[in-house]
């Protein structure tokens, strides 16, 4: 059975009375066509009237200042002051016959809860706008870049070839052919010693220019020291002071003469193929038994000999290179007598480093 809360009773009795007092009013004016009514009847149905109308007019305010709620509440109902300003009157559990309603005014405006996420302050879209901090892009790598190339020196077309000194000579074809000054002074040291050290040092001049084996104050002795014959055999050149004169003891009797001369100990062959390099250096004439020449002669055969790759510091060659040039050089590894020519050099180069 539905329960009907005590107010709506109230507007519902008063309604009530509003209809019967209409249908009254409706009836006595039939009546007063029909027939005049007493002076007394007339006072009472005027006052009856009155108090009709008074009743219809509190019947209209109760009904315009009731809210009737529109939802139900299920939470326990909350405790209403007396508008006289009384105690407040708690309603029992009967006046809603254990249903609750909502409260007749307006509650506040609850606060509204913050969502955990964070509130973007742009909506995104399909093109959102670039953001001021660019990503850092990752650095792609790059080529090793070059080495910067060394000005070529000037071509020598002078009989008296650059440097005054063992070392500038050294120096000057080093950068000229890309070659480490160790390796230089190694072969040299390894090939003629000090008897051709002591010579340079003492008639540097002399050594170090065209034709000096033709002059006329040259002796067997600076022969000897400026290793100006043919090692193999021990003879003078033809085309020298001293041709065919034995100046030394024969390097390797009987065999097949190479021409050998110089500091480095470069062949008539190995001077002749290399011509195609280094007369771009020495383009009026060039000759093993002079100290620049001779120098320019062995790095250009021992360049080609190991190859341009494995040697990209003209002046810092890798172990395998040194030892490679060196075997090149001499033809093998093996001197004899337990000797190994290669690793004697490669310990001539790391000392001279």
């Amino acid at each position: 059975m539905v329960f009907i809360p005590r107010r709506v009773r109230m507007v519902f009795v008063l309604i009530l009375s509003f209809l019967v007092s209409g249908f009254v009013m409706k009836y006595t004016k039939k009546s007063s066509s029909q027939a005049a009514p007493s002076l007394q009847t007339q006072s009472v149905v005027s006052d009856f009237s009155r108090s009709i109308n008074t009743v219809g007019t509190g019947i209209i305010s109760s009904i315009k200042s009731l809210r009737v709620p529109s939802l139900i509440s299920f939470s326990p109902p909350s405790s209403s002051t007396n508008p006289q300003g009384g105690q407040p009157i708690e309603p029992t559990e009967a006046d809603y016959g254990g249903w609750t309603m909502g409260p007749t005014s307006s509650p506040a405006t609850p606060p509204r809860e913050q969502p955990t996420g964070s509130i973007p302050s742009v909506l995104p879209t399909n093109n959102p706008l670039p953001s001021s901090i660019q990503p850092t892009k990752t650095p792609k790598p790059t080529n090793k870049p070059k080495s910067t190339p060394t000005p070529e020196l000037p071509p020598v077309t002078s009989d008296q070839r650059p440097g005054s000194s063992l070392e500038e000579v050294f120096r000057d074809v080093s950068k000229r052919m890309c070659i480490p000054v160790a390796l230089l002074k190694a072969t040299q040291q390894e090939e003629s010693g000090e008897r051709y050290r002591s010579f340079v040092n003492s008639k540097f001049s002399l050594a170090n220019r065209y034709n000096w084996w033709n002059e006329a104050s040259v002796t067997q002795l600076d022969y000897f020291n400026g290793v100006a014959y043919y090692t193999q055999s021990g003879k003078g050149p033809t085309d020298s002071k001293f041709p065919g004169v034995q100046i030394a003891k024969a390097a390797q009797p009987g065999a097949y003469d190479q021409q050998i001369m110089g500091s480095q100990q470069i062949s008539q062959q190995e001077q002749e193929v290399s011509r195609k390099n280094t007369i771009k250096i020495l383009p009026k004439n060039i000759d093993r038994r002079v100290l620049f020449d001779n120098l320019i002669i062995y790095a250009s055969i021992t360049i080609n000999r190991v190859g341009s790759s494995p040697h990209p510091n003209c002046d810092d060659w890798p172990e395998e290179t040194v030892k490679l040039a060196a075997e090149k050089h001499y033809g093998s590894c093996n001197i004899g007598g337990g000797r190994n020519y290669c690793t004697e050099i490669w310990n001539l180069y790391k000392s001279f480093k």
